[in-house]
């Protein structure tokens, strides 16, 4: 097992009481996604360390990656299907907790796969609900921040009651509208078929695990950081961001699974920050340079402009579960670098 993950795993499974799980069966769409990766951890670890008794089903298009291949036992499988094909043949498995975190969320990946986005996120989704439906198991849907589009100033931080500003006929409509449209399956699912549907609007997640492959800004900074020891800006870096560590947002998911008495929940951070101090944070743990220069990005041309500034208001789920603090933001950075620093088989600087 991944020696970083694994610590994050055991220290955050002392976090919550996982007891409601035992003999139960965990269906997790998107296993090799940064957040699917984590719950099934978790999920082990607890079986490991505290006989936690719980099954775990992990479900992803492509066979498990190197952070799930080497976990061994008889109360977890993987099922490596294209839960778009409707021949697929994973959803029998009888379930009694279903994440859906199946999506393409990077902006490059989802308009490559735009169909593939807007499936998963809609006719996916649906399937799902009726398989819970008829397994009479709940149902947690990762949405996104992107639903709300972008807030006016009076809306930020943006509360769970926002109904959003969004064009469905926009580059990143792809993404956002999609995710609406499957919440509204889980409120129609919710409401008139009686399925215990709840929804997570999940904003800016980091941590170990975001590989440099990675599109968004985070991994792109890191990578050169890493590589060229130097990082060039694509923009001034004004635009905020509010980030959270993998490990606390996958906290959150679990109260919200196991306890949420509310249908939608913000899960996001504490620590906003823009994006040139981001820069200069990893800077500062990497030894890099931050450069002056911008850089032109062409590739770039066609995706709509990002909001100016992305932050939740998470007063529902800080008040109605017991939440520890959350992990600061240079610690959690520097737990990224060091699982990216190993992974690539660079030592020091």
């Amino acid at each position: 097992m991944d020696r970083i993950i694994e610590q994050d795993c055991l220290e955050y499974i002392e976090k919550i009481d996982l007891s409601p799980l035992r003999n139960k069966t965990v269906y997790i769409t998107g296993a090799n996604g940064l957040i699917g990766t984590y719950v099934i951890y978790m999920l082990h670890l607890a079986n490991v360390t505290k006989e936690a008794g719980i099954n775990i089903v992990g479900v992803s298009k492509s066979p498990p990656g190197s952070h799930l291949k080497d976990i061994f036992s008889d109360r977890y499988t993987f099922h490596a299907v294209d839960l778009n094909n409707p021949d697929c043949d994973c959803f029998h498995v009888k379930a009694d907790y279903i994440i859906h975190g199946a999506t393409y969320a990077q902006p490059k990946k989802f308009i490559q796969n735009y169909l593939d986005t807007i499936h998963l996120n809609t006719t996916v989704t649906e399937r799902l609900l009726k398989k819970a439906k008829d397994d009479g198991a709940t149902l947690l849907y990762l949405s996104s921040s992107e639903v709300y589009g972008d807030p006016d100033e009076e809306h930020i931080p943006t509360r769970e009651d926002f109904p959003g500003l969004c064009s469905p006929v926009d580059i990143r409509a792809i993404y956002a509208e999609s995710k609406r449209m499957g919440e509204t399956l889980c409120f129609a699912y919710r409401n008139f078929e009686a399925v215990d549907a709840k929804i997570a609007r999940i904003s800016m997640t980091y941590g170990p695990g975001i590989g440099l492959k990675d599109e968004r800004v985070l991994a792109h900074f890191l990578r050169q950081a890493l590589f060229d020891k130097k990082i060039v800006m694509l923009d001034d870096g004004s635009k905020v961001r509010t980030f959270c560590y993998i490990a606390d947002c996958v906290l959150m998911l679990l109260y919200i699974m196991l306890y949420g008495k509310d249908f939608v929940y913000n899960v996001g951070g504490k620590d906003s920050i823009s994006i040139r101090t981001l820069a200069e944070e990893i800077c500062l743990l990497t030894g890099s340079t931050l450069s002056d220069e911008i850089a032109n990005k062409e590739s770039l041309k066609d995706v709509k402009v990002s909001p100016k500034l992305v932050k939740l208001d998470i007063t529902k789920v800080l008040t109605e579960f017991p939440l520890p603090p959350f992990k600061p933001f240079r610690e959690g950075l520097s737990r990224t670098i060091e699982w990216n620093m190993a992974a690539n088989g660079l030592h020091g600087f």
